[in-house]
């Protein structure tokens, strides 16, 4: 059985001013309807670049992504992105700014249904009550959350992440990994989610898939122990095997280092710069 997305020996290679830079090797992976599948790996390991081509906001260098047996040759509705920074228009109001991606679909419906749907998902991310402020009058977290109901109020077949919660504080991190889950557990939208933290990665994903630093590749796809996300809580992260996994994959992402050596070579670099 084919699985919903599938990525096939993609590629990308960029022409910069010092010469060629190979940002990913060829990369295969597959998702499963259903599945939040993560990309993990440091910065600048090409995991990024994987998410915009399936996103089709860029072309690869050689290899396809097919959605639902179709190749993807540019951006679509069916794939709902949500990006780092929160990308709202600052003129529109919150509720205008949710159902703004309900114009991109063809035949999406009425515009009532619509707008009940995005209202619908603006209260469970507990946005209701600031339906009709603007972006200036929010919270970087409640910002985000709007991007993401944007991205979801449209029904696209994958919702696309990139690092989604990097800006954030911690504590505002931590609630929006729970919304997130929230969201899981209702929507059961099948996610590709962009992240370097582990302990998001694990947290929020059935599967992670880990890449090498650049130019990247997937080194190892995961499966999380865990049973479905959207029954997880804070506990989990807590567990003894929660940590054990934790500290695998840090070993697998920095082979020979524990986070102590880690720390401590970084010390010894920036004294030697600083030299």
């Amino acid at each position: 059985m084919s699985a919903m997305l599938e990525v096939s020996a993609v590629s990308k290679v960029y022409d910069a001013r010092r010469g060629v830079i190979q940002a990913l090797l060829p990369t295969s992976f597959r998702v499963d309807r259903g599945e939040f599948v993560s990309l993990l790996g440091p910065s600048g390991c090409g995991k990024s670049t994987a998410l915009h081509i399936v996103a089709g906001l860029e072309e690869p260098t050689s290899g396809e992504v097919r959605l639902d047996g179709a190749a993807v040759t540019g951006p679509d509705a069916d794939r709902g992105m949500v990006f780092q920074s929160y990308t709202l228009f600052p003129w529109l109001d919150v509720l205008d700014n949710a159902c703004f991606s309900t114009r991109l679909r063809k035949n999406s419906g009425n515009a009532s249904g619509r707008k009940a749907r995005a209202e619908a998902l603006l209260e469970l991310m507990g946005l209701k009550d600031f339906r009709r402020a603007y972006p200036r009058e929010l919270s970087g977290g409640m910002k985000q959350r709007v991007a993401i109901v944007r991205a979801l109020a449209n029904e696209p077949k994958v919702l696309l992440m990139d690092e989604p919660f990097g800006a954030l504080d911690a504590q505002t991190r931590e609630e929006m990994q729970d919304l997130t889950l929230l969201l899981q557990s209702r929507e059961k939208t099948t996610t590709l989610f962009v992240t370097h933290d582990i302990e998001e990665a694990l947290y929020l994903s059935t599967r992670v898939l880990v890449f090498s630093p650049r130019p990247g590749r997937v080194i190892e796809d995961l499966t999380v122990p865990f049973g479905p996300p959207g029954g997880r809580s804070d506990s989990l992260k807590l567990s003894p095997e929660f940590m054990e996994l934790k500290r695998n994959l840090f070993t697998l992402l920095h082979p020979g280092k524990s986070a102590t050596g880690r720390r401590e070579a970084l010390l010894e670099s920036l004294s030697a710069t600083a030299d």
